[in-house]
Order: C-alpha cells, then structure tokens, then sequence
C-alpha cells in the first residue's frame, strides 16, 4: 500500500523506530539479565508482576512517545500543507496568496523561494493582463479608423478630392497593424527559441541611412529631426544579420521619436573601434536609475514609467533578444529630463 502522506510517512517512520528501539531494549534486557535473575531470590509471582510493570511501562512510553511524534510531524509538515494549499490557490489564478513561513531551516528556505515565485507570477500575470489590454487597445483604434473609412468610402460621403488623404491615412493605420503583429510573431518565436540569425558582411552605415529615409514620415508627422553622424570618412561593414540589425535599429528610433517632445532633435551616431558602435540619442523624457534594468523585460509598458505612452512594451525586449543572439552587448545612458541614448557594438567585417 502506497502511503502519499508525507506526514504519515515521516510519523511511522518515528513509531517503527521507537518500536524496534524497544525490542532491541527488551531483548537486551533478556539477555543481561537471563543469568542474574536466576540468582536471585525471586518468585514466580514477583517475575510475572516485573513482566507486566515492563510491559505497562513500555506501552506508556510508546503511547507518550507516539503522540509527541505526531505532535513534532504535524509541526515539521505544517509549513509544507500550507505550500499545497496555497499552490492550488495560485492554480485557482489566486496569485495574492502567500505563505506564512515561522522557521528558518530548509523548509523556511523553500517556503521563502515559493513567495518569491508566487510574487513573480503575479507580476507576470498583471504584466499579462496589461500587455493583453495594450495590445487590444492598439489593434482596435486602427481598425475602428480603418472601419469607419470604408464605411464612408461605401457610403460615398468623402470627396474624391479627399480621397487619396484618407487613403492614406488607411495605409499608414494597416502599417502599424502590421508591425504590432510582427512583434508578436518575433516574441513567440524568442519564447520558443527559433529565432535565428544568418550573419554576412554588410554595410550598417547604409543601412542605417536606409532606416532614416524610411522612416521619415514618422518623424516628420511628429515634427522631430533625425540626423546620422559618422567619426570615419569610411563606411562601416559589420558581420551580422542586416535583417535583424535592421530590426534592431527601426525599434531604437522607433522608440525615440515616440519619446521625443516635439521639435526635439535625435541622433544616431557611428563610430569605429575595435567593433562598429552604433548608437541612437533622443531629448525624452528619460529613463530612472532604478528603471534601466526593467526596459529590457517583456511587457514593459505596465511599469509606472511607461503607462502614458503608446506600445505594446515588447520593442525593447525584442532588440535586447536580437543582440543576445549577436553576442553583442548594448547599453543605456540616460538622465531624467535630459534624454537617453542607447548604444550597441557589432564585430567589424573581416577585410574586404
């Protein structure tokens, strides 16, 4: 019969013990004194009433021994019943309980890692949540826009003069549809690790330059510069995926001109060390010290830095992915009110 108490399990392990430490007494006890009873002047009713006062005596000591024994298992196991009790809360999507932890020994160690996933549960959970309203948010804005001029388009309300403006405004609404999807795809295949990346030899200088043109209409509607500045007289080539790089760079200014007030100027500068440094500058609003480590993580929006803003919060964890797979560090500088500028490096391309 299989016992799946640990309770049970550890209490009868303490009464078989303290049963056969009785028997090995008992048994003892006969064999010391098998000699030394028979000289002694003891009658068959004094050695039956020593039997019997043995075995009152023995039967106290396991009725006492066995109920502290139940006592001391119930204490050691509380601690893991009230863990069974709250993991099923949490499976209950209950993710609020947390349990009490009294002791400071192995069970208290494990008691304190289960609060410390509970609690990050939680927040993923409540990063979850939010990413899901985000997300919804951003994918219902542009299609009720798109909705509404089509319905109007069928309706035959607008103006053929005016209709090439909301045409446009249709496209502009299915691009950024379209890039939010394409988040989604990059960050289900990041969790699922099938990112890959094919890396050659090309030309960052260029395609950074390639990056700005096209995203002009961006930073233009948001009355913003973007300038890209270069310490060498040469072109930099790099050894890395141009996809992902791509990527990586539309996302950085992407999230500048985002943050960017009005008016405001960003920079992206290229240098030449002993890799290609790469790196974008914006006038934002800046990033806190005890901040930076967060923007790296998935779903960033749902921190309190970040809750006015537009996006999803999974631009920055994409490129921090992206760059991993590169080997390649990046870093952020930033200083409240003044702005930040993020910075990369990428291995320069052997000689041409």
């Amino acid at each position: 019969m299989r016992i799946n108490s640990i309770f049970l399990k550890l209490f009868l392990t303490c009464l078989i013990t303290l049963v056969l430490s009785h028997v090995v007494l008992a048994v003892v006890f006969a064999l010391l004194f098998q000699h030394s009873l028979a000289s002694i002047p003891l009658t068959s009713a004094a050695l039956n009433q020593m039997k019997q006062l043995f075995s009152i005596a023995s039967f106290i000591s396991l009725a006492i021994t066995s109920l502290f024994f139940s006592y001391l298992s119930r204490r050691i196991t509380a601690p893991l019943r009230e863990m069974n009790r709250v993991a099923l809360q949490i499976a209950r999507g209950h993710f609020d309980q947390r349990v009490t932890i009294k002791t400071r020994d192995e069970v208290g160690a494990l008691g304190e890692t289960f609060n410390s996933m509970a609690a990050s549960l939680a927040g993923l959970d409540q990063m979850r949540k939010d990413f899901v309203a985000n997300v919804s948010h951003d994918l219902r804005s542009p299609l009720t826009s798109i909705h509404g001029f089509v319905r109007a388009f069928l309706d035959g309300t607008i103006p053929d003069e005016r209709q090439r403006q909301y045409l446009t405004i249709m496209e502009a609404q299915t691009e950024r549809m379209i890039k939010l999807v394409n988040d989604l795809l990059d960050l289900a295949r990041i969790e699922a690790g099938q990112l890959e990346i094919r890396p050659v030899s090309f030309n960052v200088s260029e395609l950074v330059r390639q990056v700005v043109a096209r995203l002009e209409p961006e930073w233009g509607k948001k009355q913003v510069t973007v300038e890209v500045l270069s310490e060498e007289a040469q072109d930099i080539h790099v050894c890395a995926d141009p996809d992902r790089i791509d990527q990586v760079i539309v996302n950085l200014l992407h999230n500048a001109v985002q943050f960017s007030p009005p008016h405001s100027s960003i920079e992206v500068l290229l240098k030449k060390e002993v890799q290609a440094v790469v790196s974008v500058r914006d006038e934002g609003p800046g990033i806190r010290q005890e901040d930076r480590e967060s923007i790296w993580e998935r779903f960033y929006k749902a921190d309190r830095a970040r809750t006015q803003q537009a996006g999803t919060g999974i631009g920055l964890s994409i490129v921090k992915h992206i760059l991993d797979l590169h080997h390649s560090p990046i870093d952020v500088q930033s200083e409240v009110g003044k702005g930040s500028i993020f910075t990369f490096t990428l291995p320069l391309a052997p000689n041409r």
